[in-house]
């Protein structure tokens, strides 16, 4: 598995080659390779190569977390390119702690930038679910669909709304019809906000990859924006929806 770090932790885009992070299987552990722009700013840390140093946090780091859901621990792992590392190595327990994500979706499917404010999710760990919150503008493009609220709709794909799609490492779907989620949602003016309750049974089991959408707009105005793009270079003539999503999806993290 390899990522990009291409944003600043506020979304901004980085000004730089960005840092590349792969993950391999080992048989003594998890192989994890840095490859990043080398800044010598700030100035070494006194600590020696080879050795844990306390406090790497403070100096040139690429930093890595491992979350686990199910036990509230994570592990934190600090890399410096002066051949020194944390010395933390124990896991951490989340208890008592806030976990929370947020996205911004600021481009469409193909990379092209949303020249307006972006829509935003937020993911929270709770007791019977994943709790998935959405702020968003509000299009009323297409008109709303004739299904009762509360109740699943399907084809909602061709209306307004927010598409979140989780992925495991066999890249097989369960798919479960008709189940009901608990969802609420809100129009205020020109944004609407809704928040919705997963259960963490309709996960399948190794979840590893998701990604996140958000459409309007009917006709020849229909838009698709994604949290992760496809690059421009990858995009292939002709390329239909279905086809995006599974390539996007399976570059996600």
């Amino acid at each position: 598995m390899e990522f990009k770090i291409e944003h600043t932790w506020d979304s901004l885009p980085v000004s730089h080659e960005p840092v590349s992070v792969r993950l391999k299987s080992g048989s003594a552990g998890l192989l994890m390779e840095v490859s990043a722009p080398f800044f010598n700013d700030p100035p070494a840390p006194l600590g020696e190569p080879g050795k844990p140093f306390s406090g790497l946090w403070d100096y040139e780091v690429v930093e890595a977390f491992f979350l686990s859901e199910r036990t509230k621990q994570y592990l934190e792992v600090e890399l410096c390119p002066r051949n020194v590392f944390t010395n933390n190595h124990q896991t951490k327990s989340l208890e008592g702690k806030r976990s929370e994500l947020e996205y911004k979706i600021t481009n469409t499917w193909d990379s092209i930038k949303v020249m307006r404010e972006p829509a935003i999710i937020r993911f929270k760990a709770g007791d019977k679910g994943l709790i998935m919150e959405v702020n968003s503008l509000f299009f009323d493009d297409p008109s709303a669909p004739s299904g009762e609220p509360g109740k699943p709709f399907d084809g909602l794909w061709d209306y307004e709304g927010m598409d979140n799609i989780f992925y495991y490492c066999s890249l097989e779907e369960t798919v479960l019809k008709k189940d009901c989620l608990i969802f609420e949602a809100g129009i205020n003016w020109n944004k609407w906000n809704g928040t919705a309750l997963i259960p963490w049974r309709y996960f399948p089991p190794g979840v590893d990859k998701m990604n996140s959408y958000a459409i309007h707009g009917s006709g020849i105005g229909r838009t698709y924006e994604a949290l992760y793009p496809i690059p421009r270079d990858d995009i292939e003539q002709g390329q239909g929806l279905f086809s995006i999503v599974w390539s996007i999806s399976k570059e996600s993290v």
